[in-house]
């Protein structure tokens, strides 16, 4: 997460638009230009915002799953925030009709690690004898 947001961010504030993102909206970024000048600015601003909050959400996931305690409550924040993070991030796609692979890859990549990462955690989390006072 940390990574992908930052490589999101990075393109946000620099190209702006992937080539698929220019397949899908059947526009160069100059006819975007010609529509409204202020477009492409939106769209990078709108990229960079979102790179930064996956990019600050993974490192959140990472102190928290670092340093704190490990228990069942915790394990289910974590799977509440992957849930809404990953489903609307991933399920936008389809229902608009975006659905190159290749734009998807990665974050379907991440939503597999993150699933074998939960699943890899909740024995862990959920055996209350091995972290006494645990929530």
């Amino acid at each position: 997460m940390i990574f992908g947001g930052l490589t999101i961010m990075i393109v946000g504030m620099t190209r702006v638009f992937v080539p698929q993102d220019l397949t899908f909206l059947g526009m160069t970024p100059s006819d975007l230009q010609t529509v409204n000048p202020r477009l492409v600015p939106l769209i990078a601003h709108d990229r960079a915002g979102f790179g930064g909050g996956v990019c600050a959400c993974g490192i959140l996931v990472m102190v928290v799953t670092w340093c704190g305690r490990p228990c069942r409550s915790l394990w289910q924040v974590l799977l509440i925030a992957g849930t809404a993070g990953f489903g609307t991030a991933i399920g936008v796609h389809p229902a608009i009709g975006y659905t190159d692979l290749f734009h998807l890859g990665p974050a379907l990549a991440g939503l597999a690690v993150f699933v074998i990462g939960l699943i890899l955690l909740k024995k862990p989390m959920f055996a209350p004898a091995a972290y006494p006072g645990c929530c």
